[in-house]
């Protein structure tokens, strides 16, 4: 064969096995399917430590778990921030006792608003319920410090307390009262996310035993909780009068228009005659 047709055919049988080279380069990549998901197998365990069984709060028409510290008045948030700061004075303990040294210090500075707060709240709860207000009160105080003292939540809490207790130290007396209402959902924002992460556990955990065969049926809260109390109002302040209501003033009395007088008729005269003569 000659050199040149040699030469041809090489060329010939190199673009052949080019083009199926390239054409097996394009083919199409299939498709990776995604792995299954995975399948929780482990038991879910509850969040922060927490006890298994407990129950958590109903939610409120706020979208929040019903707490004690609900429909409160600002004298009221001053008196519940107050003991919620107590409460981490007593539990904790980091940062060289910081919460119990600004709690301390609270007590010192901002005396006289704390007392006028006291002071309001027993006002408002001897409106609200007379001879039975104190125990109503204490009776609350207690509900209070346990909320706030709840094991799981506290290393949480105790930053939100140092925070808050640092806010108002920084502040003057005179605005604490508008200060309470905030300071009361920050301190209560851990023990919400805490309610939160535990009823979704509790969630988790039902799906874990349906899907495993358990037998135990865990509802959403096992112990249904009572609603906590409610705080009364605002009372009015002492020596206060309510303004008695104007009396109303009564729309005059219509006589009845006289009525028109009757036409009486003429009584007809008869002529007197002159005797008669004789």
């Amino acid at each position: 064969m000659p050199p040149r047709t040699a030469f041809r055919r090489f060329r010939s049988v190199a673009s052949i096995t080019t083009l199926a080279l390239i054409a097996g380069c394009s083919t199409p990549k299939k498709e990776v399917v995604a792995p299954p998901p995975v399948i929780e197998t482990i038991r879910p365990v509850p969040p922060m430590g927490a006890v298994e069984g407990m129950s958590v709060p109903d939610v409120g028409a706020d979208g929040k778990r019903l707490t004690p510290n609900r429909g409160v008045t600002s004298n009221t948030a001053l008196w519940h921030v107050r003991m919620a700061l107590n409460v981490a004075a007593l539990s904790c303990h980091e940062a060289g006792d910081l919460a119990r040294l600004q709690y301390n210090q609270m007590l010192h500075v901002h005396k006289a608003v704390l007392s006028a707060a006291n002071a309001a709240v027993d006002r408002n709860y001897q409106f609200e319920y007379g001879s039975t207000g104190i125990a109503r009160r204490e009776q609350l105080n207690t509900v209070v410090y346990n909320f706030f003292s709840l094991p799981p939540v506290q290393p949480t809490f105790c930053k939100a307390a140092i925070e808050v207790g640092a806010k108002m130290l920084s502040m003057p007396s005179a605005s604490l009262l508008a200060y309470a209402p905030e300071a009361l959902t920050a301190l209560e924002k851990p023990f919400q996310d805490f309610y939160e992460a535990y009823a979704d556990y509790l969630r988790r955990l039902a799906e874990w035993q349906a899907r495993f065969g358990a037998s135990v049926t865990v509802v959403v809260s096992p112990t249904p909780l009572p609603s906590p109390p409610v705080p009364p109002g605002e009372a009015p302040p002492p020596g206060f009068k309510p303004s008695l209501p104007a009396a109303p003033q009564s729309a005059p009395v219509m006589q009845p228009a006289p009525a028109p007088p009757v036409a009486t008729p003429p009584v007809p005269v008869v002529p007197t005659l002159p005797p008669a003569q004789r």
